[in-house]
């Protein structure tokens, strides 16, 4: 087989590409959506907010007890 070594090395360390990927997808999704934001700035702050690494100054409580 010719992905023989791909696939044991799959098995014996069980690590995976799939949570970045699928980061990567999303980005691409909200880079379609936002088309025609004028700033970079806008664009990277909908991403921030998309993944919760973005915090608002003052309302850490109102957001963290909403469930998303």
């Amino acid at each position: 087989m010719e992905y023989s070594e791909y696939i044991k090395n799959t098995i014996n360390y069980n690590f995976t590409n799939g949570r970045i990927e699928s980061n990567n997808y999303k980005i691409k999704l909200i880079k379609i959506v936002s088309y025609g934001y004028h700033s970079f700035d806008n664009f990277r702050l909908r991403i921030m907010l998309c993944f919760h690494k973005f915090k608002f100054k003052g309302f850490e409580n109102e957001i963290a007890a909403q469930t998303f």
